[in-house]
């Protein structure tokens, strides 16, 4: 089973105190026309998230709505329609004079949007990618979609711009095949040209404190961020994100931070890419020595997990199974350790030593929720990738 990307524990202690501070929508002017809007969720998390308010002429739009910070996990997704209309009448009261248009999302998740029927049923148009709504319409019925469809525009294309003589917004759009790390099959970044800052939603994770070698380490998101703006030619002033305790301090992550995580730290794909150069039988002879190095060296243990997956997307199943097995006696106590194990014999058509795997998943803890059936999942698309049908 594939790891979400690491996260600091002592970052999301830091925004308690943030949160006690924090009404349900305040709103701060960060520059002529841009604004953010705070949502105090710590009754729920010890988060606290925003939106980005861009200003035009003749109306507002709205970047992102995390009234929920639920994500990948989320299940039975629902509109949560009371914040929706906090939302508005916060939005209304602070812009008397502008009506909100536009809500963007990013993707599906609730940190990414939790309500839309408020919106829509107001003639705002939301925004995003056709592939996320088929998720976010759990949340929006036939007969709303039928009825108020007109107000739900999708990015089919690489982009989509909205400006006027006073402000602009570009939506960039990508997929997972082309940068791996995102969350959802296809994601959006809203990128502010007036300002020079790029609106990146989760992407951006800073793992101040997790030092590789005596390097920050940088997320595997971090880098495809990093790599997309590059294609753009784009060099942010800031990055704005929906969880505040990625920020800096004025709500956003400097452009300067950024480069110099690059110019100073070490990559999730480069310590990835150490491991995936050892060779098979040395992972298997001289894992004692390897184990040493990644210990006193304070590799997290999820390169190697991620490692494991590396190697099964190039079809090379027996180091997909010496890793799996480095990882097992590197971190026994973790049941995704086992379930990625089961889930290699698995590929192996080892059916039985696969379940006695995923057995030891759930005796490790009874709610851990993996096994067959999400292993079958994944063994079909990975078949596509290589090509195989059978």
């Amino acid at each position: 089973m594939n790891l979400l990307p690491l996260i600091a524990p002592a970052m999301l202690l830091a925004t308690l105190s943030a949160g006690a501070q924090t009404s349900t929508t305040s709103i701060r002017k960060v520059a002529d026309g841009l604004y953010l809007m705070y949502y105090d969720i710590t009754s729920e998390k010890p988060i606290v998230t925003k939106s980005t308010i861009v200003e035009f002429n003749d109306h507002i739009a709205l970047l992102e709505m995390p009234i929920s910070n639920d994500g990948a996990g989320s299940v039975n997704l629902k509109d949560h329609s009371e914040g929706g209309e906090k939302v508005l009448r916060a939005l209304h009261d602070y812009f008397p004079g502008k009506p909100l248009k536009y809500v963007l999302s990013s993707h599906w998740h609730p940190h990414s949007i939790s309500s839309i029927l408020p919106f829509i049923s107001r003639g705002i148009t939301v925004i995003t990618t056709r592939n996320n709504f088929k998720r976010l319409s759990e949340f929006v019925d036939a007969s709303a979609v039928e009825k108020y469809g007109r107000y739900l525009q999708f990015v089919d294309g690489d982009s989509l711009v909205l400006g006027d003589a006073m402000n602009s917004i570009i939506a960039y759009r990508f997929t997972k095949e082309e940068y791996h790390h995102v969350p959802t099959e296809d994601f959006l970044y809203f990128y502010l040209p007036k300002y020079n800052y790029m609106h990146s939603s989760c992407m951006f994770q800073r793992l101040e404190g997790t030092n590789v070698g005596g390097k920050e380490m940088i997320s595997s998101r971090v880098e495809d961020l990093n790599r997309f703006m590059l294609s753009k030619n784009i060099a942010p002033r800031y990055v704005i994100t929906t969880d505040t305790y990625w920020d800096d301090g004025n709500g956003m992550a400097s452009g300067d931070t950024l480069r110099a995580m690059f110019r100073d730290g070490v990559t999730m794909s480069a310590l990835e890419n150490e491991v995936m150069n050892m060779d098979e039988s040395a992972l298997v002879v001289k894992s004692d020595s390897i184990i040493k190095y990644l210990a006193e060296n304070h590799v997290p243990y999820s390169i190697l997990n991620n490692a494991v997956y590396s190697a099964l997307s190039k079809h090379d199943l027996k180091k997909a199974l010496a890793l799996a097995r480095l990882q097992a006696l590197v971190n026994p106590s973790d049941p995704n350790v086992w379930d990625t194990f089961g889930e290699v014999y698995y590929f192996l058509g080892e059916i039985k030593l696969a379940r006695k795997y995923e057995t030891q998943s759930t005796r490790i803890d009874r709610n851990f929720k993996a096994g067959e059936q999400v292993w079958k999942k994944e063994l079909e698309d990975f078949r596509k990738k290589w090509g195989s049908p059978h």
